[in-house]
């Protein structure tokens, strides 16, 4: 509750996790049922600015008043009212559903798209590319913004993925320019909403489904990746035979190198002899092959 006494559309989120509701959707539907509970209208915008209980809100003048919704005579008028203005948020509770998508996942006051006018989402424009950059370039150059946001997505990499820093760090450098950046670049909201705005939108991704399927996607193409690397590796040094057809030399170590059922992989000294068979093996001791 606000110095005003009333619970505002910003706080809905919170209050949503707080007590543990699948989504905004649903909390709206137990206040109404309640029936404990009016709420405030912006009638230009349409929207549901704000809830409260007459217990403890006075309204002081005409046009509040005017505003005031009650859940007792008007609930036909409020289920239209939720269904444009409060978007299903679908908070990640463990389990990913089918169906959400980015879409789904907008700013913690975002509207859905009307179904008589054309979506201005997803389209990608220089403007807002630009300006989706310049957002992370930002969060990246403040050390708090940094700590808060950035620092722990890489943990969760490192964590998760049992990776070193560096490859977890190459995990988000792919997560914000090949995924978050589109994403908010291809959104109509981002361009009207402030950098603090932003960063509230940010938090409210990462902590959704879409931004949990988000860091898997990265972290399945950054492994995929590393897997196809050391593929191509072992490869270029399987097809190098610069002495003879019974040993291999790394093009980046030049460390020369055979396979022994026994032992593995078994490097080579520099000065020896080329291996003179498949079954010759280097003998330690008398520097000789055998």
């Amino acid at each position: 509750m606000n110095e005003e006494k009333v619970y505002p559309i910003e706080n809905f989120y919170d209050i949503k996790m707080s007590l543990r509701f699948s989504t905004t959707q649903s909390l709206i539907e137990a206040i109404k049922r309640s029936q404990s509970f009016e709420f405030i209208q912006d009638d230009k915008a349409k929207q549901i600015k704000a809830f409260y209980s007459p217990l403890w809100y006075h309204t002081n003048s005409k046009n509040e008043t005017n505003e005031i919704i009650s859940t007792t005579s008007t609930l036909p008028n409020l289920s239209q009212a939720f269904a444009q203005t409060l978007v299903v948020d679908n908070i990640y509770n463990n389990i990913y559903t089918k169906g959400n998508s980015s879409d789904e996942e907008l700013s913690p006051i975002s509207e859905p798209p009307s179904k008589n006018f054309p979506s201005k989402k997803n389209i990608v424009t220089p403007e807002s590319l630009v300006a989706a950059k310049e957002f992370f370039h930002l969060i990246n150059k403040d050390s708090t913004q940094k700590a808060q946001i950035l620092t722990p997505l890489i943990n969760w990499f490192q964590l998760h993925e049992g990776l070193t820093r560096k490859h977890a760090c190459e995990n988000l450098i792919y997560l914000v320019n090949e995924l978050l950046i589109p994403y908010f670049a291809s959104q109509a909201r981002f361009m009207k909403s402030n950098h603090t705005g932003r960063l509230c939108w940010l938090s409210n991704l990462l902590k959704s489904a879409h931004g949990q399927h988000l860091l898997n996607d990265a972290a399945r193409t950054n492994r995929e990746k590393r897997k196809q690397a050391v593929h191509e590796i072992r490869s270029n040094q399987r097809s190098n035979h610069p002495l003879n057809e019974f040993e291999w030399t790394d093009p980046e170590s030049e460390m020369r190198f055979y396979d022994d059922e026994m032992e593995g992989t078994v490097n080579i000294p520099k000065d020896a002899p080329p291996r003179p068979s498949a079954e010759a093996t280097w003998n330690v001791l008398s520097n000789k092959w055998v």
